[in-house]
């Protein structure tokens, strides 16, 4: 009887903690809901206010990622980063909430879902961006289409005209990054390698510097040591390989008619040597990209890498540390194009993005009477797997484990699972226990045109009692812990990826934030259940800036199956049968989405 009433007691604390802590979270929520609106009649009021109420509706987000009140507090972080913008006009709080109405969108079906749609659309509508607003609003009616959120939706339409007929328009003639019509161009005339770091800038349009991008001022003498590139016709990423991490900029030099030479991107790399066995000419001629030229200027200590244009639209520039090296993304705008989110038309230029005339093509309004999917001829067809680590990078290692070995075979089974698929064309980044840089493997995604990309890690922390599953999409973040997790996986510190955020965020527009939320809830529940986990375990969607996520142009995201540095989580890992648990829940989470993705 004693036995029978003490498991009664312990059942009702349990019960009375439980429904308490929901109690307090939406209390909690309420009261900062009022918080916010006293904070709008306030009239002596700082920015700080706004963004501190923003990161405290996010923390209860991130404390519980699917807690009943996950998406009200999500919602809520969206709207205060709103009102700030609102208010202060910084294009940083516009960046931040519209992402996380994406990440309301991407993870929940909820009112706050519906609600999302219809207040980013306002956003885009008061910003005079009608494409972007019908773009929402109609991807709203397609994915909730019965829910009073639709109907009030199709009477924003309606007030916006008739003409929702989906336009998809290929530019013609090509326009190239300066903005001029492309016309048939002479082959460049060929400088003297000691030219190329002297360049006349007195045409430069747009100017970034490499301290915004987690560059270190250490006053070291930066060895640059090697450049590779993987190509691909409306796709070049370009990575300059050097001995510690450097002070640069990157310029955007507009054609020179007179000298025949085209639109060019250059790099200068200060306090740096050029190493005598680095190749000073690549010939890449990939429709992209023509050339790639390296010239030094020995009084000054600068190396200069120059990019030459064929149909260059937009670029990306960045630093990754251990190793150091500056990854240049270069995009066409075919590529432009084919982004498969509306992109902000933004009145504001930021320091290190070239004019307004690097706007992207998007698609025009959607039809009523088709899915979003089928008016962009976007099904999902290819996936890349990607098996973390490899070679002379173990990853963690705990409990006599290595990580690169657990996340290859869990990764062969999931090529498999998916292999059986005809409808679907499965590549591995790797396939045996070899070494692959982090940022080869998107640009292997990249020039595939991957529809997914799916990276498979195990994690580990010093806390050995940490334990679960959690899968991460690439955005910026705040949070400790996430930051802790990717800076073990980036083989990076904390602060590094603080100070990288920055450029990061200018990445994210190319980014599928999301298609990537809603890929990750799917592989997350369906990964929890397949091995049967805890509710303790099920850590739930996060985002933070993964290296290896950078630049992916489709959803990505990256799968923690298990901290190896917990005895129990290790335990199970060490199971081959395990593993294929692991493997099948991913498999059904990648099935899920493609059948919401593919028919909704």
């Amino acid at each position: 009887m004693y036995i029978i009433n003490k498991f009664r007691l312990s059942f009702f604390v349990i019960f009375y903690l439980m429904v308490s802590s929901v109690f307090v979270y939406a209390s909690q929520i309420d009261n900062m809901y009022k918080d916010l609106t006293l904070l709008d009649r306030t009239a002596q009021i700082g920015r700080k206010s706004y963004t501190t109420m923003g990161d405290k509706f996010y923390k209860i987000y991130a404390d519980n990622p699917s807690g009943k009140y996950a998406d009200d507090a999500l919602l809520g972080a969206a709207r205060a980063y709103r009102r700030s913008f609102e208010r202060f006009n910084m294009q940083i709080d516009l960046d931040k909430s519209l992402n996380y109405y994406r990440m309301v969108q991407g993870a929940f079906s909820s009112a706050a879902a519906r609600r999302a749609y219809l207040e980013s659309a306002d956003i885009f509508l008061a910003r005079r961006d009608t494409t972007s607003a019908k773009f929402t609003l109609n991807k709203l009616i397609q994915k909730h289409p019965n829910s009073a959120e639709a109907r009030e939706a199709e009477k924003k339409l309606a007030s916006l005209g008739t003409n929702n007929r989906s336009t998809i328009t290929r530019p013609n003639p090509v326009i190239t990054a300066n903005n001029q019509v492309k016309q048939p161009v002479k082959a460049p005339i060929k400088e003297p390698v000691k030219n190329i770091a002297e360049e006349d800038d007195k045409d430069v349009v747009s100017v970034s510097a490499g301290q915004d991008s987690g560059a270190t001022a250490s006053g070291k003498t930066v060895n640059v040591h090697g450049i590779r590139y993987f190509s691909d016709q409306d796709y070049t990423r370009i990575v300059i390989d050097l001995s510690n991490n450097a002070e640069y900029s990157s310029h955007w030099l507009k054609a020179d008619a007179a000298l025949h030479k085209p639109p060019r991107l250059t790099i200068d790399i200060n306090n740096s040597i050029l190493g005598s066995n680095v190749s000073r000419n690549l010939s890449i001629k990939d429709g992209l990209l023509s050339a790639v030229r390296l010239g030094y200027h020995p009084q000054e200590k600068r190396t200069r890498i120059v990019l030459d244009s064929e149909n260059v639209k937009d670029f990306t520039v960045f630093q990754m540390s251990n190793p150091s090296r500056i990854v240049v993304d270069v995009f066409s705008s075919k590529r432009n194009e084919e982004v498969k989110r509306p992109v902000i038309a933004s009145n504001t230029q930021t320091a290190n993005r070239p004019s307004t005339d690097m706007k992207t093509k998007r698609p025009d309004d959607l039809p009523k009477d088709i899915t979003l999917g089928a008016a962009l001829g976007l099904k999902i067809r290819t996936i890349v797997i990607d098996p973390g680590h490899g070679g002379k990078d173990p990853g963690a290692v705990y409990n006599g484990l290595k990580e690169k070995d657990i996340v290859l075979e869990i990764s062969k089974y999931l090529y498999e699972y998916l292999k059986a698929d005809s409808d679907l064309n499965i590549h591995l980044t790797r396939d045996r226990d070899i070494f692959i840089p982090l940022e080869e493997r998107t640009a292997i995604a990249n020039k595939l045109k991957a529809d997914i990309f799916v990276s498979i890690h195990a994690n580990a922390a010093k806390n050995k009692a940490a334990t679960g599953l959690e899968t991460f999409v690439f955005n910026v973040t705040n949070d400790r812990a996430a930051l802790e997790v990717a800076a073990l996986e980036n083989q990076a510190t904390t602060k590094s990826i603080s100070d990288l955020q920055g450029i990061l965020k200018d990445i994210l527009k190319y980014s599928k934030l999301e298609e990537s939320v809603s890929l990750a809830g799917s592989v997350q529940s369906c990964l929890v259940k397949s091995v049967n986990a805890t509710s303790k375990q099920n850590l739930g969607v996060k985002q933070a800036p993964f290296y290896v996520l950078v630049g992916a142009t489709m959803p990505a995201i990256l799968v923690e199956t298990g901290f190896l540095s917990n005895n129990g989580d290790a335990s199970k890992l060490k199971s081959s049968a395990y593993r294929k648990k692991v493997a099948k829940g991913i498999y059904d989470g990648i099935k899920e989405y493609i059948s919401k993705y593919n028919n909704f």
